[in-house]
């Protein structure tokens, strides 16, 4: 293994990660599906996914949705007493990929809360939306491969 580059690396170190992955997200659908979370109650799926990812340590804060004519699938607003996340209802997506959107916006919030946002980090450079401390944060809660601001609605879809 020591022997691979780093893409062919990456790629094996995902392949074993999206296999333990996907048993423990079929696990937490399944808990969600059989505590009759319909998906409309986005709160209950932020408890669930912040006792998974967070050990039910990230601070509370409200989840709601919106229809939208921009184009963005979920927004993490960090206002100065008005902590929320949005998702857009009006894109098409299956409750699974909106479960990935609120899980891709919770790492935002997750950054803001460790890091700040516009802070100078421990290397000297700054905290900003996408950046490294934000890309961390998703490879940990289990998104693999290629990490952009896109990155989200793929992950609970089987």
């Amino acid at each position: 293994m020591y022997s691979m580059k780093g893409k062919q690396r990456r790629k094996l170190l995902d392949l074993a990660r999206e296999q333990i992955n996907k048993s423990k997200d079929d696990e937490l659908i399944q808990s969600l599906e059989f505590q009759g979370l319909s998906f409309e109650s986005w709160d209950d799926a932020f408890d669930a996914l912040n006792t998974r990812f967070w050990q039910g340590n990230l601070k509370k804060i409200p989840v709601a949705t919106t229809s939208t004519s921009k184009n963005w699938y979920g927004l993490y607003s960090h206002k100065r007493f008005c902590e929320r996340i949005t998702l857009a209802n009006n894109k098409g997506l299956s409750s699974r990929e909106m479960l990935g959107v609120l899980l891709h916006e919770m790492c935002h919030h997750a950054v803001h809360i460790n890091y700040g946002h516009g802070k100078e980090s421990d290397r000297g450079t700054r905290v900003i939306g996408h950046g490294k401390e934000w890309k961390a944060e998703m490879r940990r809660v289990g998104f693999l491969g290629k990490i952009s601001r896109f990155t989200g609605k793929e992950r609970f879809v089987s």
